[in-house]
């Protein structure tokens, strides 16, 4: 394994857990919270190579809700920050459009995610209560990296 590669990887899990701490409103109908860790997804997934920032992304949200108390939402965090970045990579990689527009793309995935999720915890009101918010959410963690996007990609080329 490339010790470089692996750092960055380390660096932007940290960078994930980081983002996503920072920001934290609690949403009441659904016991979650909003959060900016949108932003850090993204750039790991266009950022780290395949499946690095997959990893980072999902690792490092979960990582969150676990440090926050959130501990219930962990292992869906995972998976559905992971799909998120997989659909980002998937979308970066099958059509040309400008980066924002596959973050927001790509974005769609995480309320998705929660909603179906929360259903089955919560039912459909409560899990629809957090469906807005998700969404903005990832519209703005979409556009926030889509910001950064280009001057961070000459800082990290993909190994």
């Amino acid at each position: 394994m490339d010790t470089k590669v692996l750092t960055r990887t380390a660096l932007f899990m940290a960078l994930v857990t980081v983002a996503t701490m920072v920001v934290n409103i609690p949403i009441p109908a659904t016991k979650g919270y909003l959060n900016a860790s949108e932003t850090a997804v993204f750039l790991s997934a266009a950022l780290l190579p395949v499946p690095y920032g997959i990893v980072a992304a999902g690792f490092g949200c979960a990582l969150a809700d676990i440090l926050l108390g959130y501990t219930y939402y962990a292992p869906a965090t995972l998976i559905i920050k992971a799909i998120e970045a997989a659909g980002a990579i998937f979308l970066m990689k099958r059509i040309k459009l400008p980066v924002v527009v596959v973050f927001a793309l790509a974005s769609l995935l995480m309320p998705l995610g929660y909603f179906l999720y929360e259903v089955m915890l919560y039912g459909v009101a409560a899990a629809s209560a957090a469906a807005i918010p998700n969404l903005l959410q990832g519209l703005f963690g979409a556009v926030l990296a889509g910001i950064i996007h280009p001057v961070l990609k000459s800082l990290f080329p993909q190994a």
